[in-house]
Order: structure tokens, then C-alpha cells, then sequence
């Protein structure tokens, strides 16, 4: 059976995170340890980490995926920015070891005014220092695929192997999103671009390095480079994408994370409609 979660709150305490995914009938979930919109570290009380062993051995929720705050920006060229998202990532790491969280993934950074290649550049010395401070045991650091929004590194196949390629030791992964796909150029939701698209990933990165899937449909059309989410089959991508994606032979195996938009029982109603796109014929790419 094909994996299908959700990205759920953690606010009040960690451990119910497991609660809201239960809720909604998640087999996954997904979620922030530290504020996405706030610098403030919050240190987590032994007791809220023993709740939530307690409810990781009762629940049969998994993949644990925890998302990257907003705020971080490892391209940054403000070095003090940069310095505090690589001790945040860090921060972040370090609870994720210690949770036994599965991926961790994150937008690794926006040019802001810079040349790509220094925003890379940037980025790559950013990790580095995050891979020499934390050693990941337990959880796959993931960069997420991007759609190219306000000039955020990670739009096309190419940017995203530069910056996986280097750390080929580390514990190091990456994330697809349809939605950020679709709006940086990639026709996912025709059978022709789907197989083309995999062939490239194939090809430059690997298949093996994609871990998770991030499942949502776009509010904007196709090639915008604009990044928001819509509900599944109400936006520009339609059922047929996700389709493609839920009975490939090979994506098919990895985890559906919604991040669709949180309004009133949407999140049942999404899995319940990819639930039914599972098992539809659809031609297989190699």
C-alpha cells in the first residue's frame, strides 16, 4: 500500500504531532521542531521527548519527516544570516538525532541579488560546516526540489546534484515536490514530460537519493516559478500527475507528504482522493 501522509502542527508539545496524524488517517507525517517564523530556539523538556517515544512505539505512523524552518537561508550573502541558519539547521539536526526523525528536509537558500554560482557556492560552504558539526546517524538530510521563486537555488535536476553531489558520504537525500515541479518548468502532469522528467532525475542524480515525495497541486500555472500549494486535482497539475507519480514502480514505494492548504477536513479529503488514483493503469516509465 502506498504511503500517504501529511504535514501536521507540533505547537504545544512534540508528541502530538501523532495525535493530529492519527486524526486525519496520515501513515506518515511531517512537521516543524522549532517555529518557521521565528529565530527563538525552544528547547524541548524531557518530558514532552518521552510523550513522544512513547507515542513513536504505539502509533504506526512512519516516516518521521521533519521540515526545515522558512527563516533559513544558506545562500545567503549577509554572513550573519547565513551563520544563523547554519547554527539553526544545526539545532535542528542535533533534536532530529536525537528523536530518531527519518529526513529532515529543507529549501536550501535564495541568491537574493547574487550570481547563482555564489549562491551555490555559498550554500556548499554552509553544509560543509553543518556536516562537520553534526554527525547523522539516524536521519537523511534532504534538499528540497524548488520552483525557482524569488531566485531560490534548486529549481532544475542540474542545481540540485550540485549541491547533493559534494556530500555523497553524508547521510544526504533529496525531496521532490510536485507542486515546485510543475511551476519550474517540469510537465509532470503528462505522461511524456512524467517519463522525461524521471529519466533526468535517473540520470543526474539518481533514484535512489529521492526519499520523499511532497504532494501537492499548484494555484498557479505551469512554468510560473511561483510556489503555492493548492489541493489535490483543484489545481493547475490535475489527478493526472499524481496518478503518474503513485503508480510508478519505483516512486510508488516512497512516502506522500500533503502540504496542502490547513482549511476544515481538506486533509482527509486529499489522501482519500489519492487514495483512489492508486492501482489506476497508467504506462510505466523505465
Amino acid at each position: 500500500m502506498v504511503n500517504i501522509g501529511t504535514h501536521v502542527s507540533s505547537s504545544k508539545s512534540i508528541d502530538l504531532v501523532f495525535d493530529r496524524g492519527l486524526e486525519v488517517g496520515a501513515r506518515s507525517i511531517q512537521f516543524f521542531v522549532s517555529s518557521p517564523r521565528s529565530w527563538k530556539w525552544k528547547e524541548r523538556t524531557d518530558k514532552e521527548k518521552e510523550l513522544f517515544f512513547e507515542k513513536k512505539e504505539k502509533f504506526n505512523i512512519s516516516p518521521l519527516v521533519v521540515h526545515a524552518s522558512y527563516l533559513f537561508n544558506l545562500a545567503s550573502a549577509d554572513e550573519n544570516l547565513r551563520k544563523k541558519s547554519i547554527n539553526g539547521v544545526i539545532n535542528e539536526l542535533n533534536l532530529c538525532e536525537e528523536l530518531k526523525i527519518d529526513y529532515y528536509v529543507i529549501h536550501a537558500g535564495k541568491a537574493k541579488g547574487q550570481k547563482e554560482e555564489k549562491a551555490i557556492e555559498n550554500i556548499l560552504k554552509s553544509m560543509e560546516e553543518i556536516f562537520l558539526k553534526v554527525n547523522l546517524k539516524n536521519t537523511v538530510f534532504l534538499v528540497e526540489t524548488l520552483a525557482g521563486q524569488k531566485g531560490e537555488i534548486g529549481k532544475t535536476t542540474q542545481e540540485i546534484c550540485q549541491l547533493v553531489k559534494p556530500f555523497e558520504s553524508e547521510n544526504i537525500g533529496v525531496c521532490l515536490d510536485t507542486c515546485h515541479l510543475y511551476s519550474a518548468g517540469y510537465k509532470i502532469n503528462t505522461e511524456e514530460g512524467f517519463k522525461s522528467y524521471k529519466e533526468e532525475l535517473k540520470n543526474i542524480i539518481g533514484l535512489e537519493k529521492v526519499k520523499v515525495i511532497h504532494c501537492n497541486d499548484s494555484k498557479t500555472p505551469f512554468n510560473s516559478h511561483k510556489d503555492r500549494h493548492e489541493h489535490i486535482g483543484k489545481g493547475s497539475i490535475g489527478l493526472e500527475g499524481f496518478r503518474l507519480f503513485l503508480n510508478d514502480k519505483d516512486f510508488s514505494k516512497l512516502p506522500f507528504i500533503l502540504e496542502t492548504p490547513k482549511e476544515g477536513n481538506w486533509d482527509e479529503i486529499n489522501i482519500k482522493t489519492l487514495k483512489s488514483l492508486i492501482n489506476v493503469p497508467v504506462a510505466q516509465s523505465g
